[in-house]
């Protein structure tokens, strides 16, 4: 099979009919639509059921303990039969022809063992971008450049191959619920570039109980300290190529550990680690003197 359309899902199932009718309206058929959910409490079962007894495309559902989107990715990424997994999130949707431009991008890259995947633009249901567009069409480029390099900036439509995503698994830790994806598509860049269409893949909608909530809480603290030390303990940005975000990690590391009152300094590899830690640490603090009164337990 040649894609495997990955949504992630909890207690999102009045939203999932919007993502169900997307797919049907696609010219190129050629997929299966997977869906992981993390552990939700709604009707979520039963809706999907529908869409499995209705016939129209292949559906596959699997209900797993809620551990976070980051967790819910591993399991699908076990469970896909696609040779390229798309992640569509429950409160996005895709245009009529996102498959088709996946398929002939995908014939570009199939055997490029130097890419892992195909990146496409996102629009919001407004019609303005989310973000900015690429440089060039079929751009090759690393993922890290271009956000550090060209600083271009929004969310994309993520493809990447099922069996790199395989050698890449989200890190796992109780208790944390999210892990930003840069962990892991930054940690892939080492290896492979992406190849960027130009093109309108996803289309989003934003919601204020989604992950994009302005609210910093307390959970939110404690997945950040964890993202940041795993860049950090991952080495992802090379200070050579990438001071700023090299030095930023462990501020935000400092921050987000004293707002979730998780020390990391003493998980810290190597003596180099923990004096930059201790450098950065007042600048730290003073960022956590301003914040800690918005932390939402």
């Amino acid at each position: 099979m040649f894609i495997t359309i990955f949504t992630p899902t909890y207690n999102r199932a009045d939203l999932l009919k919007r993502v169900y009718d997307s797919l049907l309206l696609q010219g190129n058929s050629n997929f299966e639509w997977l869906i992981v959910d993390d552990g939700s409490i709604d009707n979520t079962k039963e809706f999907v059921e529908q869409f499995i007894n209705e016939d129209k495309i292949i559906v596959r559902y699997f209900y797993k303990s809620n551990g976070g989107k980051h967790t819910a990715i591993n399991y699908g990424v076990q469970k896909a039969k696609g040779d390229l997994f798309f992640i569509v999130d429950s409160d996005d949707f895709l245009t009529i022809n996102a498959v088709q431009l996946k398929w002939e991008a995908w014939q570009k890259i199939k055997n490029n063992d130097k890419i892992a995947g195909i990146i496409g633009l996102s629009q919001f249901t407004n019609g303005t971008f989310v973000g900015d567009v690429f440089l060039e069409d079929n751009w090759q480029i690393s993922f890290v450049d271009y956000y550090l390099k060209y600083k271009l900036q929004g969310d994309k439509s993520v493809a990447f191959k099922t069996a790199v995503l395989k050698q890449y698994p989200f890190p796992e830790k109780e208790g944390v619920k999210l892990v930003f994806e840069a962990v892991v598509w930054h940690e892939m860049a080492k290896k492979y570039d992406v190849l960027c269409l130009n093109k309108v893949i996803q289309l989003k909608e934003y919601l204020e109980n989604g992950l994009t909530d302005s609210s910093y809480k307390l959970w939110y603290a404690q997945s950040m300290a964890y993202s940041f030390y795993k860049l950090i303990d991952n080495g992802t940005y090379s200070i050579s190529k990438y001071p700023k975000a090299f030095i930023w990690n462990y501020i935000h590391l400092c921050i987000n550990s004293l707002l979730a009152d998780e020390n990391y300094f003493w998980q810290l590899k190597g003596i180099v680690n923990k004096i930059i830690y201790v450098l950065v640490y007042p600048r730290a603090y003073f960022s956590y003197l301003r914040m800690k009164s918005l932390i939402v337990k």
